[in-house]
This record gives structure tokens, sequence and C-alpha cells, in this order.
């Protein structure tokens, strides 16, 4: 028999219906840590630099529908000038890249800890034989 809860049903309502984890942890080595913390870097480097890519692909395309032999809006340019003014764009897509991943990160690193999963345990003999030692009562009353 279960000796955390008595044999009656109303001790089973005072039960709590939430199981909240704990936020202990065991402990992780440092090459562990160290590994870890590597891909999660790669992993947010290489988020931004897919996003700072998606986000200047449009701007990329329109320069480029742009260009008529070099001459671009009616004035004559470089090749060097017309490169380093997208490589300037490129760097201030990557900086809203930046912002953006970093938002998500934080989302995702704050909505991570904070989840209350509902309590869950298995049936076990003692719990039907309690369910059976019920039924029989409420047959003998009747």
């Amino acid at each position: 028999m279960n000796s955390q809860y008595p044999q009656n049903l109303s001790a089973f309502a005072d039960r709590p219906d939430f199981e909240v984890p704990s936020m202990q942890r065991p402990p992780v080595g440092p090459g562990r840590r160290f590994r870890r913390a590597l891909v999660y870097v790669c992993t947010f480097l290489g988020a931004t630099l897919g996003v700072a890519v998606v986000l200047f692909v449009p701007v990329f395309l329109f320069n480029l529908s742009r260009i008529e032999a070099l001459e671009i809006a009616g004035r004559h340019v470089l090749i060097s000038e017309f490169f380093d003014e997208l490589s300037a764009l490129f760097w201030g897509t990557a900086i809203v890249a930046l912002a953006f991943t970093s938002l998500m990160t934080g989302l995702f690193y704050m909505a991570a800890g904070t989840t209350i999963r509902p309590r869950s345990q298995r049936p076990g003999r003692e719990d039907a034989l309690t369910h059976l030692t019920v039924l029989r009562l409420s047959r003998s009353e009747r």
C-alpha cells in the first residue's frame, strides 16, 4: 500500500495538481561545458549569418538591377565604390540580423526554464486496489 496517502479519497483532493521541477541540475564537467558553449556560439553565429543573407538578398538584387554598365542612377561609379556601398549595406543588414537573433535567443532562453508540467504518476497496483475497494463499498451500499 502507498504510505504517502491514506486509503480515503479525500486525501487525494489535497494533492498538488502541478509538479514544479526543481532548478537543481547535476554538475557538468568543464570539457562538456566548453563544447556546449561552442555549439551555442556557432549556432548563434550561423543563424545570424543566415538571417543577414536572407535580409540582404533583396537589397543586393535591387542594387544589381540598377547597374547599367557602371552607371548607377545617372552617375558613373567605379566598381570598387559600388562594392564598398554593397558591403556597407550588408554590414548594416547584419547588425539588424544580429539584433533579431539576439532577441529570439533571449526569448528562447528565458522561456526554456519556466515550464510547469502537470504531475504524472504511473498507475500502480495500490491505486487499482484502492479503486476496487471503493467500488466494492459502493455496491454493498446499494
